[in-house]
């Protein structure tokens, strides 16, 4: 197969060989960066279809992977919001919860 493949392409077998690893490569990277959209949250303008489509339609040349992960992967902050560590996102959350609370009761006079 390999040599017919050479013969048809007038190059020489390595060079099939090596063209079979960099098509390996690319078709791993193209699934590894479609799981990793599929398991995040949130990507860059909360549109993950497309860059599902960047990813498959520009996976040639490693630049659809590229893409995704140099800015799809990164999604602005909210704000308000604040980048913390994951023990103090507890603690964000109880403090918007008492502000809510004390939104919501103050204006009863503490009831």
């Amino acid at each position: 197969m390999v040599g017919s493949i050479a013969e048809a392409l007038s190059i020489s077998t390595t060079a099939v060989w090596v063209l079979f690893a960099v098509i390996a490569v690319q078709l791993a990277v193209q699934i590894w960066a479609l799981v990793d959209l599929s398991g995040r949250p949130r990507v860059l303008h909360d549109k993950k279809w497309l860059w599902a489509l960047v990813i498959i339609f520009f996976g040639n040349w490693f630049v659809g992977p590229i893409l995704y992960v140099v800015l799809g992967r990164r999604v602005p902050q909210q704000a308000g919001s604040e980048s913390t560590p994951a023990s103090g996102a507890s603690l964000i959350e109880s403090d918007r919860t008492r502000r809510a609370v004390d939104s919501l009761y103050d204006e009863r006079g503490g009831e």
